[in-house]
C-alpha cells in the first residue's frame, strides 16, 4: 500500500487543511457574501466556451459556482439542446429568473420572448441584456399560467425558487401580487404563430403553463418543450408529475430523456427527477441532440 492510501498520511494531511478550511468557512466566505451585498458594482461569472454569463448574488453561490465548475445548474441540459437550436427560432423562456439562459438562447436564436413575475429578477435581466446589448428578447413581467389575471408569487430565499406555491425548495420569505397571462393569450395578443422552443422553469407549476398554451399545443405550434420534473416541489404543492404529461400527450406530445429515449407507459406513470423534452416527432430532434460533459445538477 503506497503512502498516499495510509491512514496516517491521509490524517496528517487533513489535519494541515484543516486551518484552512476554518479560515475560509468562517472568515474568507462570510467577507466575500457581505462585500457582494454592500457594493454598488455586479459581479458575474463568464463561461467564455459557452458564452454564459450569469451575476452572483451572493458568497455562497460563488462557492458554488467555482467548486462545480458551472456558471449555472443548467449548463447540462443547455449543452444538449443547442444543436437542435437555429437562428430563425422563436423562443419562449417562461421563468427567466435573472436572464442568463434568456441571453445564452438569443444569442443563437431569432428572437426570445422572456416572462418573469419578480421585479428584482427581471431587473438583473434588464442590466444583463444592457450590459451585452442584446437587441432580440422581449421581457415581460409575467407569469405565465392556465389562465389570466392575477395571483400571488411566494418569493423565496433563493431568487431561482420564486414560485406560485409555498414549494418546499427554500423558506417563503414574502408574497407578492404578480400578473398573469397565458401562452395561448400572449401569442394572440402579439401576433406568434408558432413557439420553435418553449422552456419552462416555474418550480412546480409547469402543468398550469401547458394548460395555458392548450391551443398550441392543439394545433403543434409548439416545436420542442423542455421542462423539469421534481418530485418533492410538485409533492410540496400538491401536484404530480402526470399533471405536467397530461397537457402534451393528449395533444400528440412524446415525452424523451436528454439522451433521446422516449419514456415507456410506465414510466409516464412513475417518471424519475430529471428534465424532459417533448415534442411530436422525436425523431426529428432525437439525432440532433448534443452531449454535454457538465454534471448533472
Amino acid at each position: 500500500m503506497g503512502l498516499k492510501a495510509s491512514f496516517p498520511y491521509r490524517a496528517l494531511r487533513y489535519g494541515l487543511r484543516l486551518p484552512g478550511r476554518i479560515y475560509s468557512t468562517y472568515i474568507t466566505e462570510p467577507i466575500i457574501k457581505r462585500w457582494i451585498k454592500q457594493s454598488e458594482l455586479m459581479v458575474y461569472v463568464h463561461d467564455p466556451r459557452r458564452g454564459l454569463l450569469r451575476p452572483v448574488l451572493e458568497g455562497q453561490r460563488l462557492k458554488w459556482t467555482l467548486k462545480e465548475n458551472l456558471s449555472v445548474d443548467a449548463t447540462h441540459w443547455l449543452d444538449v439542446i443547442e444543436p437542435l437550436l437555429t437562428k430563425q427560432d422563436i423562443v419562449f423562456d417562461v421563468g427567466t429568473n435573472i436572464g442568463t439562459i434568456a441571453n445564452w438562447l438569443a444569442n443563437r436564436t431569432e428572437h426570445v420572448h422572456g416572462f418573469e413575475p419578480h421585479p428584482e429578477n427581471i431587473q438583473m435581466t434588464r442590466d444583463q441584456v444592457k450590459l451585452r446589448k442584446t437587441k432580440n428578447i422581449t421581457l415581460s413581467q409575467l407569469a405565465l399560467s392556465k389562465e389570466p389575471g392575477t395571483l400571488q408569487l411566494h418569493v423565496k430565499s433563493f431568487h431561482g425558487h420564486h414560485s406560485l406555491g409555498d414549494t418546499a425548495a427554500s423558506p417563503t420569505v414574502e408574497k407578492i401580487d404578480v400578473e398573469v397571462d397565458t401562452v395561448d393569450r400572449y401569442c394572440s395578443t402579439h401576433g406568434i404563430d408558432r413557439i420553435d422552443f418553449l422552456k419552462i422553469d416555474v418550480e412546480g407549476f409547469e402543468d398550469d403553463v401547458l394548460q395555458g398554451a392548450t391551443s398550441m399545443l392543439k394545433d403543434h405550434r409548439i416545436g420542442f418543450v423542455l421542462f423539469e420534473l421534481r418530485h418533492s416541489i410538485l409533492a410540496s404543492v400538491d401536484k404530480h408529475a402526470k399533471d405536467i404529461f397530461t397537457p402534451l400527450i393528449e395533444n400528440g406530445y412524446s415525452i424523451f430523456t436528454l439522451d433521446g429515449r422516449t419514456l415507456a407507459t410506465d414510466e409516464l406513470e412513475n417518471p424519475s427527477d430529471a428534465d424532459y423534452l417533448a415534442a411530436v416527432n422525436p425523431a426529428e430532434y432525437v439525432p440532433h441532440l448534443g452531449t454535454s460533459t457538465a454534471p448533472v445538477c
